[in-house]
């Protein structure tokens, strides 16, 4: 699994992308493995990349299948960490072989054909969360939309919280953080790939966003280390690669980067990096409440998710007001496409409130 190592809030150290090692072709079985013995150098040296390319374009649509129809759960872990490894490129060390083949059509052949097959997996899941054609086209009813969506809250969902609140342990907490690490190292990059041009409106507030996130010019204030200092103040190392178990962590990182690096999904990549910034807010007052109940340093130790409250709280209308609203004032048809992202993410929100659940023992 390629993996990462973040940079430290001290240093200039540029991150380093690692691939495990290449493997010989004996062992060499699942998905994951194949495309990462075929990114891990060119394929002129790498002696049996003829024989696995062919292996891995034979082999695809069965594991789709199993995936995506029968819904095995071992398979979906396949595809999706095979597709996180693919997204990876896009943030590699560029000295590293892999960037090579970063535009190679064997890799756009595969990753086009696991997000295909995904996105008519998952976007029929979520049609009846959807507006109504003509609500998605009026910018006051989709924005209504979107605060209604970010309110609504499973069993699950409630159970998840009010354990984190009042019942979760030191050593469950520090799971629960290590879980978020991967996407609290990756949110800036989100946030960059939606700044590709659409409106100049819709870029300030972007921009505004990604200005907190990075610490106002200030490297050691960077949402990033805040978290590299919690991770240290816990005596816990920053993650090399996910520790998730299962598919649905997977699956909510990586409509992250399958919608902000395709340009046709543009306003999927906007509506689902709004959503967040609207229920995340909630969300954290109830990871705080826990952790001022187990930590009498709270305010200190944990400065990322105390940020994250008051940057959230702004966001979130800001994203409302400035984003969406004007995207649909100008193009009504996109409004469809915004509520589709923020229905994805308020379904990927609750698959890993089930992970953690599952991972906890809890909401039986």
């Amino acid at each position: 699994m390629l993996s990462n190592q973040q940079i430290s809030p001290q240093s200039n150290q540029v991150a380093s992308f690692k691939f495990t090692q290449t493997q010989s072709s004996e062992n060499i079985h699942t998905l994951s493995q194949q495309i990462i013995y075929l990114l891990s150098n060119d394929h002129q040296i790498l002696p049996s990349s003829k024989l696995i390319l062919q292996t891995l374009y034979r082999e695809l649509p069965i594991i789709l299948h199993s995936a995506f129809t029968n819904e095995d759960r071992k398979a979906l872990l396949e595809v999706h960490k095979s597709l996180y490894t693919i997204y990876e490129i896009n943030f590699s060390n560029p000295l590293s072989p892999v960037c090579l083949h970063e535009h190679s059509p064997w890799l756009l052949t595969i990753r086009r054909q696991i997000e295909n097959v995904w996105l008519n997996y998952e976007i029929p899941r979520i049609q009846k969360q959807l507006p109504s054609e003509s609500e998605a086209k009026q910018p006051k009813l989709l924005r209504d939309w979107f605060m209604e969506q970010a309110r609504i809250e499973s069993d699950i969902d409630k159970c998840v919280l009010k354990f984190l609140k009042d019942q979760a342990s030191v050593e469950q907490f520090n799971t629960f953080i290590l879980s978020d690490a991967t996407l609290n190292y990756r949110f800036c990059d989100t946030l960059a790939l939606a700044l590709l041009h659409f409106s100049e409106t819709v870029k300030a507030e972007i921009v505004q966003n990604i200005w907190d996130e990075s610490g106002h010019g200030i490297a050691k204030e960077s949402h990033a280390s805040q978290f590299t200092r919690m991770l240290a103040s816990l005596g816990l190392e920053q993650p090399t690669s996910p520790i998730w178990e299962n598919w649905q962590p997977y699956a909510g990182h990586n409509f992250y980067f399958c919608f902000g690096l395709n340009r046709k999904h543009y306003f999927k990549a906007i509506g689902n990096l709004a959503m967040p910034e609207i229920f995340d807010p909630s969300r954290n007052s109830s990871i705080i409440a826990g952790l001022e109940r187990l930590y009498s340093d709270a305010r200190v130790r944990f400065e990322y998710f105390y940020n994250h409250i008051e940057a959230d709280e702004k966001h979130g209308l800001s994203w409302l007001d400035n984003v969406i609203t004007p995207i649909v004032e100008l193009q009504p048809e996109a409004g469809m496409e915004l509520a589709i992202g923020g229905a994805v993410r308020m379904e990927a929100m609750r698959r890993y409130n089930q992970y953690l659940a599952l991972r906890f023992g809890i909401c039986k």
